[in-house]
């Protein structure tokens, strides 16, 4: 019986739990080499923690794709991401965010040239900051761009910074929204 009772508990305490997929748009920032966009894709879930109506914190757990092309070389780069994002809602429908992301490199590959992990720092910081409409049903859509602030490169003196531009399809599955 109190099974049944913990998605009442869970609303009522703020508490919100849900998953979301998109698309990245990922570069990164290096100096005098000529980087493209490239189309990627993330996934991954969110627990929306509500301190009040208008203000709370969300933090996810995400895959993370950031593909590239420097110098017309396809560059591959994925990572668990960890942002953990304040949330201001100005109205019901609206939400804007912003805070930190933390992520941890699972691959890094080259194009004709292979495994680069060992060549890239393990871990990325940066910052995230977006915006997200609130649909019925539970679900949301919104948009976020991360500026990377580390240097992701272990064995260059060449800075190297990732970027990336979010859209995404959220759908809060249990909870407060």
């Amino acid at each position: 019986m109190v099974i049944f009772l913990i998605p009442v508990l869970i609303h009522a305490q703020g508490i919100g739990v849900g998953i979301k997929a998109g698309a990245n748009f990922a570069d990164q920032a290096v100096t005098d080499i000529s980087i493209k966009t490239a189309a990627d894709f993330h996934v991954g879930a969110y627990v929306n923690l509500n301190f009040t109506s208008k203000f709370g914190i969300t933090p996810e757990v995400l895959y993370t794709a950031h593909g590239s092309t420097w110098d017309n070389v396809k560059v591959d780069l994925d990572y668990i991401a960890i942002p953990v994002m304040l949330r201001f809602k100005p109205i019901s429908l609206l939400s804007l965010e912003a805070g930190p992301q933390f992520s941890f490199l699972t691959q890094a590959n080259v194009e004709n040239f292979g495994d680069i992990k060992d060549q890239l720092k393990s871990n990325d910081f940066g910052l995230a900051f977006g915006a997200g409409l609130h649909l019925p049903l539970g679900f949301n859509v919104g948009a976020r761009y991360l500026l990377g602030f580390s240097d992701i490169s272990a064995v260059s003196d060449m800075s190297i910074k990732n970027r990336n531009l979010q859209i995404y399809l959220g759908w809060t599955i249990l909870g407060a929204k």
